[in-house]
């Protein structure tokens, strides 16, 4: 096995890239000169992704891909392999969530939100290994989570849920690629603008603002773009080999000024950030 080799052209594959933070990190990718492979069940936005990446002179195969259906990410790999070779980078990045009470989860609720998140991760991250086992070559598994994996997120639960069990996952995955080449991290966002299910929930007003604020997981209205985070992303992959991010956890600063000391305040402020 030999040591990633981050100077040369590599390829990558990013789930979840029809949009938001995957749509982003791709295009960074692409703009890097690497061969960007993307998967998504929405097959229109991955063709906009797409097309973003080659208008601006970059290589990207774009394929429907269930992160969830272990045929489906097989199939992902043997094209990407077979136009790119050996995928030396694994983003798992696809991630779906709704927002409730966990009472109000229907076992398909539940069921899609794990699936895609950890069952996803999980399938993604050991088909990579697989290719990059039969190359000989080293390369990075990076597992996108969320703030809400260690913090309390309530009514987020099956979402949070997945996502700590993701990043325990990638823990024991470090220690079982030692001497591999290989490199398993956590890249844990915080709030950000621009993801789906978050432009998502804020259209529908489903979100609960007011419950987080007064448990103080929403304490001021600073907010990270999708190229905040894939700054972070390709920092994780480009280290020389010899060392790696274990956990690289990005949030937001606070703006300058005052907190807000009430949910009404906090709101006001938001929408003022927001609608701008």
């Amino acid at each position: 096995m030999n040591e990633p080799d981050t100077l040369q052209r590599r390829a990558v594959a990013i789930s979840g890239a029809g949009t938001g933070i995957g749509q982003v990190a791709a295009v960074r990718f692409a703009a890097l000169d690497w061969l960007v492979a993307i998967g998504g069940c929405r097959v229109d936005r991955l063709a906009e992704t797409k097309a973003m990446i080659e208008d601006a002179g970059g290589t990207c195969l774009a394929m429907e891909l269930d992160v969830a259906e272990g045929v489906s990410v097989d199939r992902f790999f043997d094209a990407v392999e077979a136009e790119f070779g050996t995928v030396t980078a694994v983003i798992n990045n696809a991630a779906t969530a709704r927002y409730g009470p966990l009472q109000e989860f229907s076992p398909e609720d539940i069921g899609l939100e794990i699936g895609t998140k950890l069952t996803g991760s999980l399938l993604m991250a050991a088909r990579g290994i697989r290719g990059m086992l039969r190359a000989e070559v080293g390369g990075d598994v990076v597992f996108v989570t969320s703030a809400a994996a260690v913090w309390p997120w309530v009514e987020h639960l099956p979402y949070a849920a997945a996502n700590a069990g993701v990043e325990h996952a990638a823990r024991i995955l470090r220690l079982e690629l030692e001497g591999t080449g290989m490199r398993s991290g956590v890249l844990r966002v915080g709030e950000t603008l621009g993801t789906e299910f978050a432009n998502r929930g804020m259209e529908l007003g489903v979100m609960p603002n007011e419950l987080w604020f007064r448990r103080g997981l929403l304490r001021h209205h600073g907010l990270m773009t999708p190229e905040n985070v894939a700054d972070a992303m390709v920092a994780m992959v480009s280290l020389p080999p010899g060392y790696q991010y274990e956990v690289v956890s990005v949030m937001p600063t606070a703006p300058v000024g005052g907190i807000p000391t009430s949910f009404k305040e906090w709101q006001e402020g938001f929408l003022k950030l927001f609608s701008a």
